[in-house]
């Protein structure tokens, strides 16, 4: 029996009016998604509207709170101190009380403010100090609480708000007296609470003709010199507990090797106290800006 050679079949020619029928085909489909391009335009503009005006009021209900608390706070000048006698913890355990207590050796200057520490107090229980940075002209009240989520959305007053406010880590001491001493605030678009730390790394003058920030308590102030500021992640060692003389040599070394600012005045010989400023910097929420200081006054009022 004879097999037959497979033909290739021929595709039959299109005839003008299914070619006609086509191209109206087309046409109706180009129509409807030039019906939904700016019907969608138009559904976005409203989206980020609602998101703009709602952040927007966020922000200014954060703004008037936190500037009518600035008025408990009143700049009356420069004052001049000898630095009171320095208390060091001699071990990393929170319940050991025994301290090595330096002389003072400094007179230093700081900005003389009048706090209402008790009316801070009645607005929040949670109240421990007032930090002021001024190459920013940055001053917030500061809290500790529980843990370290209750101040993320909630402001200085209570009222819930993405700005939050300005917090100790629940796992230092409001004595001020940790080796290392965290505080955290959010980056706010606007500038506001921690939002305006990443001007540091804008511009390298701010942090050279004015490096140093302030930290004042109801029985004192506390003058910090900053030494580094750079980007980190979450969990890194940057966060981690470090113990004993070994571990503080390196964590400053550390520290300034990471560094995108230079300074050499800061005496790490006695192994001062630090002051760690962090928050978030970009959009995936894994990325940290610190700025840490070392304290070289502390007066009282």
């Amino acid at each position: 029996m004879k097999i037959g050679k497979r033909v290739k079949a021929k595709a039959d020619p299109q005839t003008p009016q299914t070619d006609r029928e086509k191209r109206r085909k087309r046409k109706k489909i180009l129509r409807k998604v030039g019906y939904l391009v700016p019907v969608a335009l138009f559904a976005m503009f409203i989206i980020f509207g609602i998101l703009f005006i709602r952040d927007y009021r966020e922000y200014k209900i954060a703004k008037d709170a936190y500037k009518e608390l600035d008025s408990l706070v009143q700049e009356k000048g420069m004052a001049t101190a000898k630095s009171l006698p320095m208390a060091v913890r001699t071990s990393d355990d929170e319940e050991d009380d025994e301290f090595v207590v330096t002389e003072p050796e400094v007179t230093f200057e700081y900005p003389d403010l009048e706090i209402d520490f008790p009316a801070l107090k009645q607005v929040n229980p949670d109240f421990v100090g007032v930090l002021y940075v001024p190459a920013l002209e940055m001053r917030y009240p500061v809290v500790r609480s529980k843990d370290n989520e209750d101040y993320l959305h909630k402001t200085f007053d209570g009222i819930t708000n993405s700005a939050g406010a300005i917090f100790l880590d629940y796992l230092g001491n409001p004595d001020m007296e940790d080796k290392n001493t965290f505080l955290f605030g959010h980056n706010m678009r606007n500038g506001s609470m921690f939002g305006s730390l990443k001007k540091f790394t804008q511009d390298d003058t701010l942090a050279a003709k004015d490096p140093y920030v302030y930290f004042y308590t109801s029985d004192c102030v506390r003058k910090y010199e900053i030494f580094s500021y750079y980007f980190s992640f979450v969990g890194s060692d940057a966060y981690q507990n470090f113990t004993g003389d070994d571990g503080y040599d390196a964590y400053v070394k550390k520290s300034r090797e990471n560094s995108l600012f230079v300074n050499d005045d800061v005496d790490f010989t006695n192994r001062p106290n630090i002051l760690s400023l962090t928050t978030c910097s970009g959009t995936e929420h894994v990325r940290r800006l610190l700025v840490q200081s070392a304290l070289i006054g502390k007066a009282a009022y």
